[in-house]
Parts: structure tokens; sequence; C-alpha cells
């Protein structure tokens, strides 16, 4: 059964795999296309850690770098999660979920849920490193739930069990700096268990692992904060609203990131999911796994995370759902837990489809329109080309899908620093097409950079008419002419 679930949740992860590159897979495709050493130098403006990016230099060559190759590590780090999820259920919290019984329903039940979830599908298709981390957290809780449930006089199993914690928790935390809030979890967790020596060892031998990453992990943080300085809209672009931000994550969770444009009929929808959803993940498992010992932990995964980015958020503006996909897989196997408790197996039954239900709609919606796919840098690229005209756009920073795509040539950079555009840019924007009588404008982020909007001003100031705009999923292009 096990196998048949994860052959299905490969082909929903693989259904339009060939999606354009946008911005941040674009900047990773090209890193892993150059030098080694090019990694760590694009890493002092990106904040995470590298070994996404030394993985994905080493992957591109031996299977090149288009946009299916790219994204393919992250497809089949998502259907490992699956695995590891149902290894978890079926070996290290058999009880809790099977609640007795000896078919595994449980276990199959978390991994149908994960294998159809449309928030984990999307970023299985992602060529960033947010599937591979929720795929080492899932392996971290798993070595971790071993050894809890292992007797100390099996020691070499124990012992196994150990290392392979060990180097799961490290890559973890080598992969996403959030991997550290798993981490955190398991810490409290032993706290309450009072086994001071374990989280000692444990912790100690982490933290030490990442003093060669320190001084990297230092200069970003620096690089940010000049960011969020010289960019006043970085804040609001990387970081959800602080109020909104709890209630957002769960119904991203459950629907992914589709959205219903009636405010009054999202909201409606999402008080339905979430009171269905919380009384079978939270008010149900808990009555009946309260005294489980692993419930604890389980629940610690799910909540320590999105209250510790939810809080810290305050001191570091970047909160957002997908950063905490990490604990996806905990969310699920509440639900899980919920609905094996469940006493009458018809409401059981029924809570089961309606959950796949919700999963299936929402991949529905995602796969159907196209709005809720990336960014059509791929399009962009397509009718500059065919036009062989001029591309103009805010920053620098934003040219690497145009870079990736091969009409480099044809980009006009605006603001060549990570700082607004200024009077004294203009010059050199007009020079540069000044003989043009046809020119495509992107106002693409153009609030961060371009607050003021000088450059459409200046445009219209030597000439040039506005005669047509094209979204190319939500990358905006103005078309001017002379």
């Amino acid at each position: 059964m096990i196998f048949l679930v994860l052959f299905i949740a490969l082909i929903l992860r693989l259904i339009n795999l060939n999606q354009s590159l946008w911005l941040d897979e674009a900047v990773q495709a090209i890193t892993a296309k150059g030098p080694f050493w090019g990694i760590f130098e694009e890493l002092w403006g990106d904040f995470h850690p590298p070994l996404y990016h030394i993985l994905m230099w080493g992957w591109v060559r031996i299977f090149g770098a288009s946009e299916v190759s790219l994204r393919l590590p992250s497809v089949l780090f998502g259907v490992g999660c699956i695995f590891v999820m149902y290894k978890i259920a079926m070996h290290v919290h058999h009880e809790i979920i099977t609640a007795g019984r000896k078919d595994g329903i449980g276990a199959v039940l978390v991994a149908v849920f994960l294998a159809t979830a449309p928030f984990h599908i999307y970023y299985s298709q992602e060529a960033r490193m947010y599937s591979l981390g929720t795929f080492l957290a899932a392996l971290s809780m798993y070595y971790f739930g071993k050894i809890l449930n292992l007797k100390s006089q099996n020691s070499k199993l124990h012992l196994k069990s150990k290392i392979f914690y060990f180097i799961s928790t490290l890559c973890l935390v080598y992969s996403d700096y959030y991997g550290f809030l798993i981490l955190l979890a398991q810490m409290i967790f032993l706290m309450t268990k009072k086994q001071f020596r374990f989280i000692v060892l444990s912790s100690s031998f982490i933290i030490l692992s990442y003093f060669l990453w320190l001084p990297f992990l230092i200069t970003q943080f620096k690089t940010g904060l000049t960011a969020t300085s010289d960019l006043p809209g970085w804040g609001n672009l990387v970081n959800i609203n602080f109020f909104k931000a709890l209630p957002l994550t769960f119904v991203k969770f459950a629907i992914g990131r589709i959205t219903i444009f009636d405010r009054r009929l999202y909201a409606s929808m999402a008080v339905i999911i979430f009171g269905i959803y919380g009384w079978i993940g939270g008010y149900n498992s808990y009555k009946s796994y309260k005294n489980n010992k692993y419930y604890k932990l389980i629940l610690f995964w799910f909540l320590i995370p999105i209250l510790g980015a939810w809080l810290g958020s305050l001191v570091v503006p970047n909160y957002q759902p997908f950063r905490l996909l990490l604990v996806l897989p905990a969310f699920y196997l509440l639900l899980a837990m919920g609905i094996s408790s469940l006493q009458s197996n018809k409401v059981a039954v029924f809570l089961s489809f309606f959950v796949v239900l919700v999963n299936l709609t929402s991949l529905f919606v995602y796969y159907k329109n196209p709005y809720f796919w990336r960014e059509d840098w791929r399009g962009v690229a397509s009718l500059v080309r065919t036009n062989d005209v001029p591309i103009i756009i805010s920053a620098q920073a934003f040219n690497w899908p145009l870079v990736y795509y091969g009409v480099d040539d044809k980009v006009i950079n605006v603001a060549p620093r990570a700082k607004p555009v200024e009077l004294s840019d203009i010059p050199s924007l007009l020079k540069k097409a000044a003989d043009k009588n046809e020119i495509f404008y992107t106002p693409y982020l153009a609030d961060l950079y371009d607050p003021k909007k000088l450059v459409p001003t200046w445009l219209e100031k030597d000439g040039f008419v506005k005669i047509k705009e094209i979204s190319f999923n939500q990358i905006p292009l103005w078309i001017y002419k002379k």
C-alpha cells in the first residue's frame, strides 16, 4: 500500500514541474552552474546555510540545469519525507497512530495526507531548500523517537540511532536556519522528561559543529540588517503582519498556495476548515493521547517552531508560512492521530475523505490556474528575444531570471546597488534608451526599489508613451513607444 501512495505522490509532484523559474530559483540555478567558491559569495546576501547549494552545485554537473532537472531533488526529498513519516507512524509512534489496531491504517493516513498535501507538493516542486529541510526534519524526529523508544541494553542499535540522529539534525541546520527550531522543540521535550545529559550532549555536538559556519551567519545577519535599513519596504516584503501570521499559516498548511479572491468566501472556508481540523488534530488527538509519552513530542514539533518563528519576527522580520514547511508533517500526523482515535469507523472514513478532498480540490485549482504558478520570467524573456527590445528593471538584483533565460544583454538595470532608485541613476538610463523607439519596463517590486516612480516618470519625459500592459503570471510588463 505504501508504495502505491509513494508512486501517486511522485506523479502529483511531477505535474507542472516544467514551470518557469522564479527569481530565487534562477539565482539558485546560476549559482549552481558557477564555480564552487561562488556559492559562498552568493550566500553573503542569501539568508540560508550552504548544504543545499553545495548539493545543487554537484547535481547540475551530472544532470544539467533545466527547470525539471533543478527541481527533481526537491521532488525526491518530498517523496522521501512521506516514506519517513510512514516509518514514524509504523515503528516509532505505532501505538499512537493506530490506537491499538494492527492494520496500520493510521500510518497509511499520514502518508496519504502528506502525499496529496498541496502546500507540500508546491515546495516539492521548487528548486530551493525547503523540501530538503522538511525531509531532514522528519528524519531527525524519526531517529530522535527511536533513541527515546529503544531499550538501553540494546547498545549497538541505540548507538546507531544516535549517530543517524546527529547526522540528520546537523544536515538539517546546515540546510535551513529554521531547523534550529526543530532542535529547540526536541530539547524542550527532553527538559520535560528531565533528560539533561542528552540535552547537553546533543545540543553541544550540533552547536560546536556549527562554529565553522558562524562567521558566514553573522555576515548574513548584518547584510539583512543593512538591506532592511536601506530598503524600508523590505521588512513588509519578507514578513507577514504579526496578527495575520498564525491564522494564515494554518490556512496555507491546509489549502496550499491558492487563494480565493472573494474575502468573505475565503474567510468562511478558512473558518470551516480550521474548525474541523482543529477538532480532529487538536481537541480529539489531545483527548485521546494526552497521557501518551510521544504525543507531547509531536505537539512540540508542530507548535514550538511556529511560535518561535512568530515571536522571533518581532526582532527579525522574516515570517512566512513556507519557511515552516518542516512542521507540516507534524500537522498531518496530528490529523491522523485524531481520526484514528475515533470510535466510529464511518466518521473516521468520512473525515479522512474530507481531508483528502480538501487537498485534491486545492491541487486541482493550483494545476489548472496559472495565476498560482511561479513567476513567468520565461515568458518575459521570450517576448524580449522575439521583439529584440531592451527591458528596464528597477534593480540589478532582479536580472537573474533574464540571465538564466539568455536575454541579459537586453537588460537595463536602473539601480546597480541594493538601494532605491535615485535621480542620479536616470541619465545613464536615458542614455541607454536614447536611440530606441520601443522599450519594455517591468515594475516588478518597484515599490521596493522605485517607490517614487522615477523610472516611468522620466520615460514619459523622454517622449515614451505606455501603449500596453501585459502580465506574465504576476510579472507586470509595460510596453513603451516613442
